[in-house]
């Protein structure tokens, strides 16, 4: 039976694309092999061989030549190590080759609409990159990335436990130790001292898996953001969200999000009169993480908005999420603003208002009561 030419037009399409893998930087660890397969051959991950800078967020260890094209892959195999479980996994599975074709093909939905008087930098939007993330409990997940915007799909994957003697021996024989448990220690001594954070959290609530289910949560909100001053004129926005799907455009959101994650991270940059501003926020994560349950409760298709209100004079914010008859408002959120004239900007700026001391706070709060639960 021959098959239909559209068909056969799918599977000869071909992109150029990178490949690299990542893990949360509550759940790092290393990978031992992550292959892409597919009809072109198959692409391996290289570089680095640690995880844990944050979900989505690896990078391409190979320099590759950007004018060849490939065939996309159609599935993937790996093994890697979990440092929090203290067990290795390995995987092989299909993945979802129509969804990341579609993407690839239309460079994703475009994640914010181009104002009319600020150029686009369309091959920001251009997606080249997949990108298989670890997660523990032997989970594995997968993005489609661009500059502009990361897209995690709808789709995992589990992974089984290894005990092959050849495969632990392999890895930590490269450590120069004698067997898989000092492998393991090694990570949870003072030598490491930069993993302390996660190491507490372990020692309090023994796994970091529910903690990381709920950045993953999808809820039916729209993101506004909106200003007393309707001469405003928005310049760029971007957001971070907790599942790790980033955006970035040049224009004001309106409703074009469909179930995204709770937010993490936002920045934005507006002209009023004769300043430019720039913006960033850094939402608090136990306030965060309380606001959507409490907002939501079981029900997260239910419709809702996140919405930013900037005051007249671009120095006061009124962050709330509204769902129902339900208004919470969002005051931990850590804010800075920097002035800039138009006409003879320096590249700096002023900053004109910062509502906490020091540095913001990392998006990893470790509170017995209620993170993580």
């Amino acid at each position: 039976m021959q098959e239909p030419k559209e068909c056969n037009q799918m599977e000869n399409e071909k992109f150029y694309y990178e490949v690299s893998c990542s893990g949360p930087t509550l759940g790092p660890g290393d990978y031992v092999s992550v292959e892409f397969i597919g009809e072109s051959g198959t692409f391996k991950c290289f570089g680095n061989e640690s995880i844990g800078i944050g979900m989505g967020k690896g990078r391409d260890g190979v320099a590759r030549d950007r004018s060849r094209k490939y065939r996309l892959p159609k599935a993937i195999e790996a093994t890697w190590v979990s440092w929090t479980d203290r067990k290795v996994y390995t995987v092989a599975s299909l993945i979802p080759y129509d969804t990341i074709l579609s993407l690839f093909r239309n460079g994703g939905e475009p994640c914010i609409p181009a104002a009319d008087n600020v150029p686009m930098d369309k091959t920001s939007h251009v997606i080249e990159c997949l990108d298989l993330c670890f997660l523990p409990g032997g989970k594995v997940i997968l993005y489609v990335k661009a500059a502009a915007k990361t897209i995690l799909l709808d789709w995992s994957a589990m992974g089984e436990e290894v005990n092959d003697d050849e495969v632990l021996r392999h890895i930590y024989k490269k450590k120069g130790l004698r067997n898989i448990d000092e492998y393991f220690d090694i990570y949870y001594s003072d030598r490491y001292s930069d993993y302390a954070s996660w190491r507490s959290y372990m020692s309090k609530h023994g796994s970091v898996a529910p903690l990381l289910e709920r950045y993953l949560q999808r809820f039916n909100y729209t993101l506004n953001f909106e200003f007393d001053n309707k001469e405003t004129s928005v310049c760029s926005v971007e957001s971070e969200f907790t599942n790790g799907e980033l955006h970035w455009g040049t224009s004001k959101y309106n409703d074009v999000f469909k179930m995204p994650s709770r937010l993490k991270e936002f920045c934005a940059e507006w002209d009023t009169k004769d300043f430019h501003y720039t913006c960033f926020m850094y939402f608090n994560e136990k306030e965060i993480l309380k606001a959507y349950d409490d907002a939501y409760g079981e029900d997260r298709a239910q419709k809702g908005e996140l919405k930013i209100k900037v005051c007249k004079y671009n120095n006061l914010f009124d962050i709330s999420l509204n769902v129902g008859d339900k208004s919470i408002k969002l005051e931990k959120t850590a804010i800075r603003v920097f002035q800039d004239p138009i006409e003879d900007p320096d590249g700096k700026g002023t900053l004109i208002y910062k509502n906490y001391e020091g540095n913001h706070t990392n998006f990893f709060a470790d509170d017995d009561e209620y993170v993580g639960k």
